[in-house]
């Protein structure tokens, strides 16, 4: 073999260690994070994917062990493409529990929902949360007009996924 073409293969065999160690692993990440969080060894904690948003974003599980023999869970939103942790949380309840997302994100997917509908760009549309059950949050949204009319509407979005169930608009309170 000559000298260009070892070299030819060094760099290639470099190559593809590089790009094979660059890969992100958002399951680590979640790890590292949530020791942080909690003040834990990352040794002692423990996750494992569970699924998969629609926007591409995976939910990881994670569980750790701190030395008082207390249980710590909760979970990590991730992209899977970066390895980036997008939201992480903790709770003292089972490991197994269903994800379901918070009321403030339950607002602003439909806040979002509503300005991409009627008003994109527009910031004046605020929403709350009317009523929630085990599965389903209601949120209600209202802008502004300045003809002195409002349109407002109502979002039902699925607790577990963030999926808007239901989307209704009318105009005058």
């Amino acid at each position: 073999m000559t000298k260009p073409s070892l070299m030819g293969c060094v760099i290639a065999v470099l190559t593809v260690a590089g790009t094979l160690s660059a890969q992100p692993d958002p399951v680590l990440n979640c790890r590292k994070r949530a020791a942080a969080l909690i003040n834990a060894p990352v040794a002692n904690t423990s996750a494992r994917q569970r699924g998969g948003l629609n926007n591409g974003d995976v939910i990881i599980l994670w569980q750790a062990n701190l030395p008082n023999n207390h249980v710590v869970a909760g979970f990590c939103e991730a992209r899977p493409q970066t390895g980036r942790i997008v939201r992480l949380g903790a709770d003292q309840g089972d490991l197994n529990r269903a994800y379901k997302i918070t009321r403030d994100d339950a607002e602003r997917i439909c806040e979002k929902e509503a300005r991409a509908r009627f008003s994109p760009g527009n910031g004046l549309i605020g929403a709350s949360l009317s009523d929630h059950s085990k599965s389903t949050y209601t949120v209600e949204w209202g802008e502004p007009s300045v003809a002195g009319t409002v349109r407002k509407g109502r979002c039902e979005i699925d607790s577990y996924s963030g999926h808007i169930r239901k989307f209704k608009a009318s105009v005058g309170w």
